[in-house]
């Protein structure tokens, strides 16, 4: 290769990369409520920064869609409608069931044992109730299985909706003083025991009837914010 035509880039975290980190985790854990204003010069005092990569945060989680734009009113952290609830999940259960279908027969032994110790941990996160972790958890147990289905396509699609699918699990721990959380755990044991068997139809109608009543629970746990 001849003469260096780019310029090295320095391997810290940007302003901007902190800056949405720090917007990301807020809105997931909920420490900015569901359609709150963003004011950048708020934020800008805050984080001791200028207001231009508060914009820049702005845009790109615009593109994540944990943040709307409202024409002459500014941004907003998102917020649902029980026809977003639905559509979030119907969403995320057709594309785990076929990550299920895809990636049952790559499973390694090592994977399995990976799944086993992420819901260990889970059993963990219950046990000290701390939810936020329990979320992210769940969601990682699912990753898993879209990674290991080796279709690029599908796992994009579902990296693309599971941060709103972690702020309303996030919100219904919160919410729903009867919520068990252990039911997390149970739900994907026999989602990995099936897998296990190489029964791919029990798992897929365990994903089916799971996804249908949690999002029963963050809708209702929707209306219960609203009343």
């Amino acid at each position: 290769m001849g003469d260096p035509i780019f310029d090295k880039i320095d391997q810290n975290p940007t302003i901007e990369s902190k800056i949405i980190g720090q917007l990301r985790e807020a809105i997931v854990g909920g420490k900015l409520a569901l359609g709150e204003r963003l004011i950048e010069s708020d934020l800008a005092d805050q984080m001791a920064v200028s207001r231009i990569p508060i914009r820049e945060a702005f845009r790109l989680l615009e593109n994540e869609g944990l943040i709307t734009r409202q024409i002459n009113r500014g941004c907003f952290v998102i917020s649902f409608s029980e026809k977003d609830i639905k559509e979030v999940f119907s969403l995320r259960v057709t594309l785990e069931k076929m990550a299920i279908e895809w990636a049952t027969p790559c499973l390694t032994a090592v994977d399995y044992s990976n799944l086993r110790q992420i819901i260990q941990r889970q059993e963990e996160a219950v046990h000290g109730e701390d939810y936020a972790a329990l979320a992210k958890l769940d969601m990682q147990f699912h990753e898993v299985i879209c990674s290991k289905a080796n279709h690029s396509r599908l796992l994009k699609s579902w990296m693309e909706q599971q941060v709103q699918c972690q702020i309303l699990l996030n919100l219904r721990f919160k919410t729903m003083s009867d919520y068990a959380p252990g039911t997390a755990i149970s739900d994907h044991t026999k989602i990995l025991q099936a897998m296990e068997r190489g029964d791919t139809q029990t798992a897929q109608s365990l994903t089916e009837e799971i996804g249908e009543r949690v999002s029963q629970e963050c809708i209702k746990t929707l209306q219960m914010l609203e009343n």
